[in-house]
């Protein structure tokens, strides 16, 4: 698993780098604010719910939550991995993260 810098997921997404991210928040705190294009998958519900997004084991996935602080993105990134994804990495400080190094959410409130 890679740890991934806001930094870095801004520069993939602005060249359009083909991946799935995935919100690992509960659906009203994604509703509040989530990063652009992110499908939401609760953690609670990440093992029977994230095959629904990701069909294809090569495609680069990069999972986040809230803050993280819980290690809720690396469990979802090593369930990933023990089922043959190859390109899986996890958002370093979660969407408040990604709010702090000044990038947009989509949501009830934007950043």
């Amino acid at each position: 698993m890679q740890i991934i810098t806001p930094q870095k997921l801004k520069e993939e997404m602005d060249q359009e780098t083909p991946c799935c991210i995935v919100d690992l928040q509960e659906p009203d705190k994604y509703e509040h604010s989530h990063i652009p294009g992110a499908v939401n998958v609760p953690v609670e519900q990440f093992d029977n719910g994230y095959q629904e997004y990701l069909k294809d084991k090569d495609m680069v996935v990069v999972v986040y939550g809230e803050f993280d602080e819980l290690g809720k993105g690396t469990k979802a990134a090593e369930t990933l991995e023990a089922d043959g994804y190859q390109r899986v990495g996890r958002l370093e400080g979660g969407v408040m993260g990604w709010k702090e190094a000044g990038f947009p959410t989509e949501g009830g409130i934007e950043s």
